[in-house]
């Protein structure tokens, strides 16, 4: 049975990271049994320092985009939904749009803006004994900011920070327009990408500008209604 290493459940969602989400999603649409760890033991065995990662028998892959083609290549999954090469290209675009621009927006978000801090801080380290809860939140927070920075993102006013997600969110809700899947009638891999960020963006205890605009996308929040039933739980199981 496949593993799934991540960070763990918090604020009603299956895990705290869209990404461990997107590949809860894939191994979903896969049909393939898996069970899922986390905790300090999943963090310190991460491949890279990062996480997610899976484990399949002896073989370790970590990076969502990664185990996607491990699943594809080595279990013979597809993913493509059926989809044109051209179709499955604006998936792709619109994946990077969320992983590589809006992911940043929503980072800054929580950990970050002194409002979103205290929300995450007790949802990621809350259960950490002492004196390790007084010691990790601080570091982890430091180097988070100082990624944000780095990046460019946490160089911007929080005006202009939000700005970019808004953007974000316009563009995606007229991509996805009134299709049931991302790409058409059909769901591919997109799918369990777009599913887990508007999962993680949606949820009600960061509340501000950003979270106010994605709601006012009807058919974005139909969408992750619709859809996280069917391919956004933590336990393996299919549902019918």
């Amino acid at each position: 049975m496949i593993t799934l290493y991540g960070f763990g459940p918090g604020l009603g969602q299956p895990d705290l990271s869209p990404f461990v989400m997107k590949v809860m999603a894939l191994l979903r649409m896969s049909g393939l049994p898996f069970q899922v760890e986390h905790g300090l033991k999943a963090v310190r065995g991460a491949p890279f320092g990062k996480l997610p990662y899976i484990r399949d028998g002896e073989t370790i892959i970590a990076d969502s985009r990664f185990i996607r083609r491990y699943l594809e290549e080595a279990r013979g999954i597809d993913f493509t939904g059926g989809y044109d090469r051209a179709t499955l290209a604006q998936g792709h675009f619109v994946e990077r749009m969320l992983e590589e621009g809006t992911y940043f927006t929503a980072l800054h978000r929580r950990w970050a803006q002194p409002s979103g801090w205290p929300v995450l801080r007790q949802a990621a380290f809350g259960t950490l004994p002492f004196p390790l809860s007084m010691i990790v939140p601080p570091i982890a927070r430091r180097s988070v900011v100082r990624s944000l920075i780095g990046q460019g993102t946490g160089r911007l006013p929080v005006e202009k920070i939000e700005a970019l997600a808004i953007a974000d969110f316009e563009a995606l809700a007229l991509f996805l327009a009134d299709k049931p899947y991302l790409l058409g009638d059909r769901p591919s891999a997109s799918d369990a990408t777009v599913l887990a960020f508007l999962t993680a963006a949606l949820e009600p205890a960061f509340p501000g500008p950003m979270l106010d605009a994605l709601r006012h996308h009807s058919n974005l929040v139909t969408y992750r209604d619709r859809l996280a039933p069917l391919f956004l739980t933590s336990d393996g199981s299919l549902q019918v």
